[in-house]
């Protein structure tokens, strides 16, 4: 992971200049990365393999631009918001402030992305009008994508998975049977925009309610559902599970060893 001193202070303007633009102005100093405004195809073609029934393509425009997490919230960054490990005493757990924090349901990601608003309001670090949150499902297939329209971000091949992705646990060779837990953030390579682990180490938690179809259009965004959205596969899953398009519904209060999250810093909603 890059070191604080790797790169200068990033400007206190309220959006980015550039797609992959760093900012890391806040209390946690948490590396956020620039996701432009723009239009993209949502979901998975029918010639890609392994697509799922509810990744029919649709049409997105994103009207604004967020801070999407450069990595997935980490231990560390969870306990200086919290106070709390709920990740401790977990089987398949490898504890370390760097490693990306597990065992966390929906309802915990908000309660964290909440104190944060709160914490960095308070210390004129966020302005009104602007919230830590979940990025919505939309959001985190457009940053995921970063432009391509491959089945993962780096091409269609898996080949290459594993320079990209922790994945595989007892089902390929992404990690060893000893090294079955998520595993520090930032330890493979980043995709275009410069965001790590958007493929596998933790499934991610979305805003979103689970819909069969994807919804499309302007700025979309599934409101109440029994079921809430995690993409991008984890570190026990195989190479089908770790695609751009791939989806994933349960309940909001599950927690798992493999579920987490990362941050958008995006306008209210």
């Amino acid at each position: 992971m890059d070191s604080p001193e790797a790169n200068s202070a990033p400007s206190r303007s309220l959006v980015g200049n550039r797609a992959g633009e760093e900012r890391d102005d806040n209390g946690l100093k948490m590396k956020l990365v620039w996701c432009p405004p723009g239009t993209f195809t949502m979901g998975s073609p029918q010639s890609e393999q392994d697509r799922g029934d509810d990744e029919d393509q649709v049409q997105v425009l994103l009207t604004q631009g967020f801070w999407l997490g450069k990595y997935e919230v980490t231990q560390g960054e969870w306990e200086r918001v919290m106070g709390t490990t709920p990740w401790k005493g977990e089987e398949h757990v490898q504890e370390g402030s760097l490693s990306a924090a597990s065992c966390l349901s929906w309802e915990d990601a908000l309660e964290f992305l909440w104190k944060l608003t709160e914490q960095e309001r308070q210390a004129k670090r966020l302005p009104e009008g602007w919230e830590y949150t979940l990025p919505t499902e939309a959001q985190w297939e457009y940053g995921c994508r970063a432009g391509t329209t491959t089945a993962f971000s780096f091409g269609d091949s898996s080949d290459s998975l594993s320079d990209f992705a922790w994945w595989g646990g007892d089902y390929g060779n992404g990690n060893t049977q000893s090294e079955l837990y998520a595993h520090e953030v930032g330890g493979r390579k980043p995709n275009s925009w410069g965001l790590h682990d958007m493929h596998g180490n933790v499934w991610e938690w979305c805003a979103d309610g689970y819909e069969l179809k994807l919804p499309g259009g302007c700025d979309p965004l599934v409101g109440e559902a029994s079921h809430r959205v995690l993409r991008g596969g984890g570190w026990l899953d195989d190479p089908s599970g770790c695609r751009s398009a791939l989806r994933v519904w349960i309940s909001p209060d599950d927690r798992c060893d493999n579920l987490g999250f990362r941050v958008a810093r995006s306008p209210v909603r």
